[in-house]
């Protein structure tokens, strides 16, 4: 009778058997695809453009873990791993059934010691799923995981999570922050005892952490025997037996580099959803480190003058890449708020702007390097600029006046302007947070707006590339949405930045001694000075071989002091770095005009104008054709002298008369001259027998230098009778007296150089200036009532 129901509970324990096995087969054809590495969260390791590591961030669970693809993973690394964590690893299903037998016979059934016999598979499968394997059940559950990652990863694809999931000890995670970590390198250049040695923590991360001095020696005898299970496999690589030797020595996550801070941290703005892997950067590290260097040396050298901080950085206008910034000297110093950013700052770029002004000048052919301008007192408006030595040197060439920093010509060019004004650049150049323009007027051309260093810089990087703006890179291979952005687009014309820049190369040296002036005439230096209001900053920037670079001087607070003046503060830095990279041998080429459309002509030398036939003396100077202006000089004119009396005759007689050279200079430039103890030599009046029709058609006529037709005046009501409007005009040399006319009616007789004080009336007016000699000009006046 038992026998029929042992065959009854027979077919059913097959039943079972046979369900369970179904049931087995659906779930690992159907189990779904786990994702293995990328629920997993990683560091970002940034690097300089040679492949030193800058900065290894922490992932964000505060672990050190960096995704290593399993081709940057060396052979040795993975053999050695195998040979010691799971040596059947590519002949097994995930599971190795024999070993797994054998470790639960001993941890459960002989309970001698607990034995784990974990494939890299159920490694992984631990790793990811975070299961405690000690227990039956998530032991199990290790095995129906390991299956699962088998069914839809291949091998490669297993021991790539491997590599990446592992633990090292401490707070690090897969091979590729270990060797960054301990090593300071990356995998793929570990050796054969740094593998070996790396191989040998996961199993233990805890007990064989190569930063504890207890498990070092542990991991010196472990290293050596699994080496000389190697050595059975590959015997050729006995000549590392001696270096198996040697004490262990690795670097804890402590040393790990911190460079160009103040650069990586604003990458990481700039790009704020950035993925978790590696970067090349544009830094280069060598120069990173002179920045610093020379900016600590030169802080503590001028500390006593209230020197406390600079910022410095240095481009590279052929490719746009940023090779070295320093946002402050210290990074770490909270006195001087270390951590700001210098480089990306808003400050006032003092005087640093007018190259600008007068490349678009060249540009709108009003000036050529060698062109005159005036350097005097002069007023826009309700405008009057000054000079910083609150003096003015009178007729200056164009190129003097950039060099020198003086004000008033550049407030003038940049009034002249009409085509494209310093503004319009401005906005062209993407420079941030402009306000209106109307904000600034004519102090825009002084530092009236605000920039950063590397806007700046780029701007200057413009004149270096011949017009061309760009932006800047920052990484080696920028994210593609960054790189729509970064088109070429022309800001100036060659010609007018080539002679910019040749303009700029005339500015000296600070404290440079003969022979560094020798050496620099092979690698000239086009730079400008700059100093804001009330000594807030002090800039130095310009451009060298290949780079353009910038310095400041300042405190963040945005407080003054006496000693942040440009050419005294931050040129000497600008020249110490530029010296150091001379040394390296960094500076090498200059910026060519070939191909320009830039001619040299004769000028002549006391006018900056092309020479007529008068001009005692002339000088060679660059010219644009069809743009420069073409204006010939007629300050050297021929006149006619009287034998008998001296004075000056309307007409040559050969008999009666004699002829002679004079310089014919404005009188403003006349009164100049007599400023600064400088005679020049007067023409004679005419003969009282030279009619007006002579005399009118002769010389240049007044220019009425105010009112200007270019602003309306205003009046109050309650001071109308009060109110009184100078009218000013400057003449020809040979002028001595100005007769002005309102609406043709006569309303007043003064002496050149002399102010006529008009009461004004509400409308509109033709303001008219007569010489003495019949010359005449107008202008237009409007005067507009307020309450």
């Amino acid at each position: 009778m038992l026998l029929p129901l042992n065959k009854k509970y027979s077919v059913r324990i097959k039943l079972v058997l046979l369900t369970t096995a179904l049931l087995a087969v659906l779930w690992y054809v159907f189990v779904p695809k786990p994702d293995i590495t990328q629920s997993t969260t990683y560091s970002t390791a940034f690097y300089d453009s040679s492949g030193k590591l800058l900065r290894l961030n922490l992932a964000t669970d505060d672990r050190y873990r960096l995704w290593m693809p399993i081709e940057r993973i060396p052979l040795s690394v993975q053999q050695a791993t195998l040979l010691y964590e799971d040596q059947y690893f590519y002949q097994h299903i995930g599971i190795d059934f024999i070993a797994l037998t054998k470790a639960f016979y001993t941890s459960y059934i002989k309970r001698s010691r607990r034995v784990g016999a974990s494939t890299i598979t159920m490694q992984v499968a631990r790793l990811r799923f975070g299961m405690n394997t000690h227990v039956v059940l998530g032991k199990i559950e290790q095995i129906f995981r390991a299956l699962q990652i088998e069914r839809h990863y291949n091998k490669k694809q297993i021991l790539e999570a491997y590599f990446n999931l592992a633990p090292y000890g401490s707070n690090i995670e897969g091979i590729g922050a270990a060797s960054l970590i301990y090593f300071n390198k990356p995998a793929f250049e570990l050796n054969l005892p740094e593998s070996l040695l790396l191989s040998l923590v996961p199993q233990n991360p805890s007990k064989r952490n190569p930063i504890k001095q207890s498990a070092k020696a542990i991991l010196l005898d472990a290293r050596q025997t699994l080496f000389s299970r190697w050595l059975e496999a590959y015997p050729s690589d006995k000549n590392w037996s001696a270096t198996m030797q040697l004490p262990i020595s690795v670097h804890s996550s402590s040393e790990l580099p911190f460079e160009a801070p103040h650069f990586i941290n604003n990458l990481q703005s700039k790009f704020p959803h950035l993925e978790s892997a590696e970067y090349k950067t544009t830094i280069n590290l060598s120069l990173q480190k002179l920045l610093e260097r020379h900016g600590k040396s030169y802080i503590k050298r001028r500390e006593r003058e209230g020197i406390t901080n600079t910022s410095a950085i240095l481009l590279n206008y052929q490719t746009m890449e940023i090779v070295a910034e320093l946002g402050s000297v210290d990074f770490f110093n909270n006195t001087i708020s270390g951590q700001v950013n210098g480089t990306r700052a808003k400050r006032s770029p003092g005087s640093t702007l007018k190259p600008f002004i007068y490349a678009l000048a060249i540009d709108e052919g009003l000036i050529h390097p060698l062109s005159l301008v005036k350097d005097a007192p002069k007023r826009f408006g309700g405008y009057t600029p000054e000079n910083y030595d609150q003096q003015f040197l009178g007729p200056i060439s164009a190129t003097d006046s950039l060099v020198l920093s003086r004000n008033v010509p550049a407030v003038n060019l940049m009034y002249r302007l009409k085509k494209v004004g310093l503004y319009d650049l401005l906005v062209a150049a993407d420079i941030k947070k402009l306000q209106p323009k109307e904000f600034y007027g004519l102090a825009l051309a002084l530092g009236g707006n605000e920039v950063t260093m590397l806007e700046l810089v780029k701007l200057y990087a413009v004149l270096a590339n011949l017009g061309m703006y760009q932006n800047e890179i920052i990484l080696q291979q920028e994210p593609e949405r960054d790189l729509k952005n970064n088109t070429k687009k022309r800001l100036l014309s060659p010609e007018a930045a080539y002679l910019t820049l040749q303009m700029l190369s005339k500015n000296n040296a600070v404290d440079e001694i003969s022979f560094q002036q020798q050496s620099r005439k092979t690698y000239p230096v086009y730079w400008k000075t700059g100093t804001s209001f009330a000594f807030r900053d002090a800039w130095s920037v310009g451009i060298v071989g290949p780079y353009v670079l910038a310095t400041w001087v300042g405190n963040f607070s945005g407080e003054g002091h006496p000693s942040f003046i440009g050419r005294q503060a931050a040129a000497p830095l600008f020249f110490e770095i530029i010296r150091s990279l001379e040394s390296y041998g960094l500076i090498k080429g200059d910026i060519k005009r070939g191909g320009l459309n830039i001619e040299k002509v004769d000028i002549c030398s006391t006018t900056g104008d092309l020479p007529n036939v008068h001009c005692p003396k002339t000088q060679k100077g660059l010219f644009i054709p069809g743009k420069s202006p073409i204006k010939i000089s007629d300050v050297h004119r021929e006149i006619f002298i009287d034998k008998a009396s001296g004075s000056r005759a309307c007409r040559f007689d050969e008999s009666t008369t004699t002829k002679a050279i004079y310089e014919f200079w404005p009188s403003d430039l006349i009164r100049l001259f007599k400023q600064a103890g400088i005679v020049k030599r007067q023409p004679p009046a005419y003969l009282a027998s030279c009619a007006i029709n002579d005399t009118s058609t002769l010389g240049s006529a007044p220019t009425i230098t105010s009112p200007s037709n270019l602003i309306s005046y205003t009046v109050r009501a309650s001071k109308l009778t009060q109110e009184s409007l100078p009218f000013t005009a400057t003449t020809d040399t040979d002028s001595s007296a100005l007769y002005w006319f309102v609406n043709n009616s006569f309303v007043g007789k003064v002496e050149r150089d002399t102010a006529f004080f008009w009461q004004p009336k509400i409308g509109i007016f033709e303001v008219k200036v007569v010489d003495n000699l019949g010359r005449s000009s107008s202008t237009t006046l409007r005067v507009k009532l307020v309450q």
